[in-house]
C-alpha cells in the first residue's frame, strides 16, 4: 500500500474538503489521502487503517506524536510523546505490509458455527445513524454468515462477537500506557488515529493560511507564490514584514 507525500496545497486542500465533515467521513478522506485512492481503504480492517494513516503521519508531520491526558485518579494534567512505532499495530503473520481483507474468525454458539469478521470503517460509516441500535448493526455486519443459517442471531452471541474482535484485529484500538508523575497512577488511554491526524493538520492549515494572510498584505504575494517559498525563508520574510 502506497503512503502519499502531502504538499501543503494538498494538506489545505484536505483540511479545506474536511472542515465540514464529521469523524468518521475525516478519517475516509484523511486514509483516502494517505493511500493515494490506490486501495478500496473503507474496507480495510481498523487496526490495517490505523497502521497507514500512522504512516501518513510521519512522512507528514514525523514519527513523535505530542499527546495530553488528564490523570483519571488525581487529575494532574500530562503531556506525553508517544512514537509511532509504539503505536503501530503488529502486521498479520505470513502477509507482507497491510492486509487489504479483514480477518476472519469462527466459533460455535446456540448450535451453530458463526463465521466474523473485523470491523472495517464502513461499517462504521453504515452505522453512524443508527443511535441506540448502531452496536447490535455493527455486530451484525461484522457476521459473515452462520451454519446452520437460521435467521438473525441472539443477542448474546452477537457480544460474544464483540468480545473476540479484538482477537482477529490486534491494533483495532490504538492505546498509549501512561503514568501520572504527581500519584504514581498507571492507566492505558485510547487515541483516536484519525482525530490525532486530523486536528495536526487543521493547526498546519489553520498556521499556513495566517502565513499567506500576512505575507499577502505585507507583500501583495497570491497563495500560489506564498506556497512556493520555503517555510524558512517564509519566517524569515514574516520577521521583516513584521
Amino acid at each position: 500500500m502506497v503512503v502519499a507525500e502531502l504538499t501543503e496545497a494538498q494538506l489545505l486542500s484536505v483540511w479545506e474538503s474536511g472542515s465540514g465533515q464529521g469523524p468518521r467521513d475525516r478519517a475516509l478522506l484523511l486514509a483516502r489521502t494517505a493511500a493515494g485512492d490506490a486501495e478500496p481503504v473503507a474496507d480495510l480492517a481498523l487496526a490495517a487503517l490505523h497502521a497507514l494513516l500512522l504512516g501518513f503521519r510521519e512522512r507528514a508531520f514525523g514519527s513523535s506524536l505530542p499527546c495530553a491526558a488528564d490523570c483519571p485518579a488525581c487529575g494532574e494534567p500530562l503531556e506525553v510523546a508517544v512514537e509511532t512505532a509504539e503505536l503501530r499495530p503488529p502486521a498479520p503473520a505470513g502477509v507482507p505490509g497491510a492486509r487489504t481483507v479483514p480477518p476472519t474468525g469462527t466459533f460455535r454458539a446456540a448450535g451453530r458455527d458463526v463465521t466474523y469478521r473485523a470491523l472495517t470503517l464502513r461499517d462504521l460509516l453504515a452505522v453512524a445513524g443508527c443511535g441506540r441500535d448502531s452496536r447490535r448493526a455493527l455486530l451484525q455486519r461484522c457476521v459473515v454468515g452462520t451454519t446452520p443459517d437460521e435467521g438473525p442471531l441472539p443477542g448474546h452471541v452477537l457480544e460474544e462477537v464483540a468480545r473476540r474482535l479484538p482477537g482477529v484485529d490486534p491494533g483495532a484500538e490504538t492505546t498509549v500506557a501512561l503514568e501520572c508523575p504527581g500519584c504514581g497512577h498507571s492507566w492505558s488511554a485510547e487515541l483516536d488515529v484519525a482525530g490525532h491526524l486530523w486536528a495536526e493538520i487543521e493547526g498546519y492549515a489553520r498556521r499556513l493560511l495566517y502565513e499567506v494572510h500576512a505575507l499577502a498584505r505585507a507583500y501583495g504575494w497570491t497563495e500560489q507564490d506564498v506556497l512556493a517559498v520555503s517555510p524558512a525563508r517564509r519566517r524569515f520574510y514574516l520577521e521583516a514584514a513584521g
